[in-house]
């Protein structure tokens, strides 16, 4: 994958626009397509049996439905800063931050065109008198929240992995957070029913998340070593080059 260096003043923050701009078809190509595609399989299926046998469901099951397609394309957003080559990598005068967003970006567009695809599906099985209570808001804001917090551990695995394996924690953390979510009791309960008194309260807990994973996201990508013989010890690498995750 690439790698990027810091670049100052007004004129090194457009030309490093100018040349994100010029990644932009790389990080297509670069983006994870087998595991987009399961999620968006897993997503689109488990919504649209439904809607071809014609069942119709409640609310609740129409948002679990959603729910099931916002873990599933947060699965396949956890593989966004996977990069096996990055111990091979050529510079290029772009911040590394940027180059990260860059790359996450394609993964996120379809991301959020699975999920809607998934949550117009699960609408469709309610009985329409009720589809106008179908939460979007709500359920959207649980699958940012997913989503980001899936971006937020693959680049704190990057740290760990020189670069190369951020599904290595994202994946886990993400199951983790959900079993975890779907085990706490029902007045902590973080997925709750359309209706529920405590709807608004629980979402704001699941915006916190949502800039929780934001803002992991965006961490330096400098990785921790380990001591070395007559070395200084544990220590970042330098900041003004560093692996592009």
């Amino acid at each position: 994958m690439l790698t990027g260096t810091a670049t100052g003043g007004g004129a090194g923050r457009a030309g490093a626009v100018r040349r994100a701009i010029a990644l932009s078809g790389p990080a297509v190509r670069l983006a994870p397509r087998l595991p987009l595609l399961l999620g968006a399989l897993v997503g689109m299926v488990t919504a649209g049996v439904p809607v071809v046998l014609h069942i119709g469901l409640g609310l609740p099951d129409a948002a679990l439905l959603a729910r099931v397609g916002a873990v599933a394309v947060a699965l396949g957003a956890g593989f966004a800063l996977d990069d096996p080559a990055a111990r091979t990598t050529v510079s290029v005068p772009v911040s590394r931050l940027l180059v990260r967003a860059v790359r996450a970006l394609p993964v996120l567009v379809a991301c959020a065109v699975v999920w809607v695809t998934v949550a117009v599906l699960a609408r469709a099985t309610v009985d329409p008198q009720a589809r106008a209570l179908f939460p979007w808001g709500g359920l959207a804001l649980e699958a940012a929240a997913l989503v980001a917090g899936a971006l937020g551990l693959a680049a704190l695995g990057l740290r760990f992995t020189d670069g190369e394996h951020g599904a290595a924690t994202a994946v886990p953390g993400v199951l983790l957070l959900v079993v975890t979510a779907v085990l706490l009791p029902e007045r902590a309960a973080l997925f709750l029913p359309p209706g529920h008194p405590d709807w608004t309260a629980t979402h704001r807990i699941w915006a916190v998340l949502l800039l929780a994973g934001l803002s992991a996201s965006a961490l330096p990508v400098g990785r921790w070593r380990l001591r070395r013989p007559g070395g200084e010890g544990r220590r970042r690498a330098p900041g003004g080059r560093g692996r592009l995750s």
